[in-house]
């Protein structure tokens, strides 16, 4: 989980943004009116024909031929994901598969582990691939149906469950973050005139750039960057003066290497935690879902028990699903 969690879901949900934006333009949704053209070409343009898509100089661009290239480049992915969709859906009508609230709500808390809280994750989902929470929630909700139905028989006991739980301690409970900046110095003195100026009202990332002698944090006003407690690249001396201070307070000089240090802590961020039941729910998943192989061989199953086929001669160039990626 983490990172890696986190990084599979930015190439998940990007895919997904590519893939609704291909299936609205492929079902000729296209809006009437036409874009925005600069103020010297709006005049020119400002009766679009039907069935153009844009206008470059003398070149049209019809909805017809955006159509085509679309289909032709996200056509298979498009098409392999309503099939894939479709048969979760008929398999959940027989009552045998469900994602609840719950879940997905605990997996999306396991997707926000990489982006501090609930409103930077969803903000940056919005803002790099522009889709809403519903949307985020729907993605999930498949995503949780398809891996309950490859993982239905598979076997996991709670001897696997605490064993994954020991082993994976810090990825599955990620430690609290502080965001720092620090002043180094060359001596205690002079850290310690240093502290007066911030008390007299000073400013600290100013005081960082003129006076620091750490030079890769000096000309960033000491910032240091959000670090986890604990974390082995952090100066000892200066995570252990960081762990006692709140929000905005500044250390006294403790002595780092390279001198002396006046640390301050700007934010803390206490990483949301899957509650007990959850959390050995998530470990269970993973273990079967290592068991039952991958998630393109999964589908393909799927789509095999329903019988799917792809109707090539409507759709030049795409593939059978026993056949696609």
């Amino acid at each position: 989980m983490g990172r890696d969690k986190a990084l599979k879901t930015i190439i998940g949900i990007q895919a997904a943004c590519m893939i609704v934006l291909a299936v609205l333009i492929i079902i000729n949704q296209l809006p009437d009116e036409p874009a925005i053209l600069p103020a010297n070409a709006q005049s020119e343009e400002a009766e679009m024909e039907d069935g153009l898509a844009a206008a470059v100089g003398n070149e049209r661009i019809s909805k017809d031929e955006l159509t085509e290239r679309l289909r032709e480049l996200y056509g298979e992915s498009v098409l392999q994901t309503m099939m894939i969709r479709s048969a979760l859906d008929q398999e959940s009508a027989k009552g045998d598969l469900q994602a609840t609230e719950a879940e997905v709500e605990a997996e999306l808390l396991s997707q926000m582990a990489g982006y501090g809280d609930e409103e930077s994750f969803y903000r940056e989902m919005k803002a790099q691939f522009g889709l809403s929470r519903d949307e985020v929630y729907e993605e999930a909700m498949y995503r949780l149906l398809m891996e309950k139905w490859m993982t239905k028989g598979i076997a996991v006991s709670e001897g696997q469950i605490d064993a994954y739980l020991e082993e994976h301690a810090a990825e599955l409970r990620p430690a609290p973050q502080m965001h720092l900046r620090w002043i180094v110095s060359s001596s205690q003195a002079e850290s310690q005139q240093l502290l007066d100026q911030l008390e007299a009202g000073k400013d600290f990332a100013e005081l960082a750039r003129d006076n620091s002698t750490h030079t890769e944090t000096a000309e960033l006003g000491g910032d240091l960057g959000v670090v986890e407690e604990g974390d082995p690249f952090l100066d000892p001396s200066a995570a252990e003066a960081a762990a006692t201070l709140s929000p905005g307070e500044v250390s006294e000089p403790v002595e780092v290497e390279g001198g002396f240090a006046l640390v301050q802590v700007l934010t803390r961020v206490q990483p949301r935690w899957l509650d007990e039941e959850l959390l050995r729910a998530e470990v269970k998943r993973i273990i079967a879902l290592d068991e039952a192989g991958s998630l393109k061989e999964g589908e393909q199953r799927l789509l095999q028990q329903y019988g799917a086929s792809v109707k090539t001669s409507k759709t030049p160039g795409m593939p059978s699903p026993s056949g696609s990626g």
